[in-house]
């Protein structure tokens, strides 16, 4: 089986958190020739410290870096982490450097959960989204699916999840530079190597959507992946407290959701700095839908 993985190219579902990228995670990992792994935050901070380890084909070193990598996996809820073992096995067949070690973590949930024929494998870490020209070097067909959400939503639910995290000010500054740093990928290496998704788009017409998505991946669409929520993999996501609605169906619930939870200053400061990339998105100000509301 890892012999037809290790060559498998990734797909990276990318953008700022809180925008549904943990939504098209477990959408793709239902279909049955794609996973999508658990949030690898571990990464980027792997690949500064990966030399530190020295030779990793060399037991101790090896498994000092698997027993470093653990608290990433544990906070994101990874399933079964594997042992020095599995992880040895693997370096034996394949090596040790950055490439396949992401490869290694990145879809060794799919062996857990059963998944024999993978076209991808992929991870939803939102901040990979500043780090890719270091994918696509890694991983040549590598793809992205970029996330877009209503940038008041967005801090709606960070407000909700986190209080405290970010200002309104500061969430519209990070918001801006997700948009700035995708809207760049996909000048610079195309629309067949990134896909924009709006999220209010993938709620609303999830089908097609996803058939879009698919297409864009070259696998066929399946039903499968609109019961994504019976999954096993949503079961054990949504013991984490800020994904507990991934064993719900997809639903339109949480657009707008704003209103009932900003401030109207909050949701004028985020207004007044993305004035110009809310309204090439086609999110209207509270303003104008409270004057169209009323009629």
């Amino acid at each position: 089986m890892w012999k037809k993985w290790v060559d498998v190219p990734p797909v990276f579902i990318v953008g700022h958190g809180r925008s549904g990228t943990t939504l098209l995670r477990m959408m793709l990992t239902a279909h049955p020739n794609i996973f999508i792994s658990s949030e690898g935050a571990y990464i980027c901070p792997l690949r500064s410290v990966i030399s530190s380890y020295g030779d990793l084909r060399d037991i101790k070193n090896l498994d000092r870096l698997r027993k470093d990598l653990l608290p990433w996996l544990e906070a994101v809820n990874y399933l079964s982490p594997p042992g020095i073992d599995d992880l040895a096995a693997w370096v034996d067949q394949f090596g040790c450097d950055e490439r396949a070690i992401i490869t290694f973590y990145g879809t060794w949930e799919a062996t857990i959960l059963g998944k024999e024929d993978l076209v991808w494998w992929g991870d939803n870490e939102p901040s990979h989204l500043f780090n890719i020209p270091y994918f696509k070097r890694l991983f040549p067909n590598s793809k992205f699916i970029l996330m877009i959400r209503d940038p008041r939503d967005v801090y709606a639910s960070f407000k909700a999840a986190w209080p405290g995290v970010h200002t309104a000010e500061s969430l519209a500054l990070l918001w801006e530079r997700c948009l700035l740093d995708g809207l760049l990928a996909v000048s610079t290496l195309g629309d067949s190597a990134v896909k924009q998704v709006g999220y209010e788009n993938l709620v609303t017409d999830p089908r097609a959507q996803l058939e879009e998505i698919c297409g864009f991946l070259d696998v066929e669409y399946t039903d499968a992946m609109l019961k994504f929520h019976e999954l096993e993999a949503a079961k054990n996501l949504s013991r984490v407290a800020h994904h507990r609605n991934v064993v719900k169906p997809v639903s339109t619930n949480a657009v707008g959701k704003y209103r009932q939870i900003l401030t109207r200053e909050e949701i004028a400061a985020i207004e007044q700095r993305l004035c110009t990339p809310m309204r090439h998105f086609g999110y209207i100000s509270d303003e104008q839908y409270s004057r169209i509301s009323s009629q």
